[in-house]
């Protein structure tokens, strides 16, 4: 009997976070609605409020479990037994496809970074997973520096965080791209402009020049 009344709560909780999610995408932190969360769910907005103490814990509940589920995927990557481009590739395939496979992800990060500069969280798998996955593809720079695939004068750790900034800034700061440029962001083709300029300019700073085949 406990154990099925702890799955049902779960999985009430599980659909408010999920109802959650869909109105913090659609209308932002601001503008989101408790009761019409609790009408996505099925639940009355006094079992919401009985779970989570204001709309923010709600808001902050919801970033956590998506960092855990892209911060979980990113960091179980293995580079090891790829060459340095390769996993360079690789490594920018799956941080465009978080984005651009969970259209709700984009929606919510963007007031996400603005929620986490003032608030803290207490499951933000960033923490946790950040300095695994900061280190590792330090390694994977590291390595190709070593092996004179990439320059020897790059910083692995500032290539990386530009990496990561050129990807996320496409979904969380749309505004700058779509007035400075005749892509749209909206557009899934443009976005895929975007995403292969991104990897092939990430790629051309770092790769060192190959020698000359003499004529």
């Amino acid at each position: 009997m406990t154990n099925s009344r702890q799955q049902s709560k779960a999985a009430t909780i599980d659909m408010i976070l999920r109802s959650a999610r869909a109105e913090f995408a659609e209308h932002g932190l601001e503008k989101a609605n408790v009761k019409k969360i609790a009408e996505r769910a099925g639940v009355t907005k006094q079992l919401v409020y009985h779970y989570y103490a204001s709309k923010e814990q709600l808001f902050a509940c919801v970033l956590d479990a998506s960092s855990d589920d892209t911060m979980t995927t990113l960091a179980a990557l293995e580079f090891e037994h790829m060459a340095p481009t390769e996993g360079l590739k690789l490594f920018l395939e799956r941080l465009f496809d978080a984005y651009q496979s969970d259209p709700e992800l984009a929606s919510i990060a963007t007031d996400g970074i603005r929620f986490h500069d003032s608030h803290t969280t207490p499951g933000n798998r960033f923490i946790d997973l950040g300095p695994q996955l900061t280190d590792k593809m330090k390694r994977l720079i590291e390595r190709g520096i070593a092996t004179k695939e990439f320059k020897t004068d790059l910083n692995p750790e500032l290539i990386f965080v530009t990496a990561c900034l050129m990807v996320a800034g496409a979904y969380t700061n749309r505004y700058i791209i779509d007035s400075l440029s005749t892509i749209s962001t909206r557009n899934s083709e443009d976005m895929q402009v975007w995403r292969s300029f991104t990897s092939d300019l990430i790629l051309a700073a770092v790769l060192a020049p190959q020698p000359q085949e003499p004529k």
